[in-house]
């Protein structure tokens, strides 16, 4: 698959700010909170990996991984 820098920079965009409405929704945080929540990350780390290719994985399915980091972590 050969995309240009630009089309995955607005992939990854658009994962972290459906993420953040998902945290807003779900979650109740401000949006600098779910901001914060998102970008402080191990999940964030992998997204913005294209080794991973979870960048390529629909929004759902990468908030599933951030679920379970954030129960599995104390700092969220």
């Amino acid at each position: 698959m050969n995309i240009t820098q630009e089309q995955l920079q607005f992939i990854i965009n658009s994962d972290v700010e459906q993420l953040v409405s998902y945290l807003q929704t779900d979650e109740g945080m401000s949006l600098s909170e779910a901001f914060k929540t998102v970008y402080n990350s191990a999940i964030y780390d992998k997204l913005i990996n294209t080794d991973t290719g979870l960048y390529l994985q629909s929004p759902d399915y990468i908030y599933d991984y951030l679920k379970e980091e954030m129960k599995k972590s104390s700092s969220f």
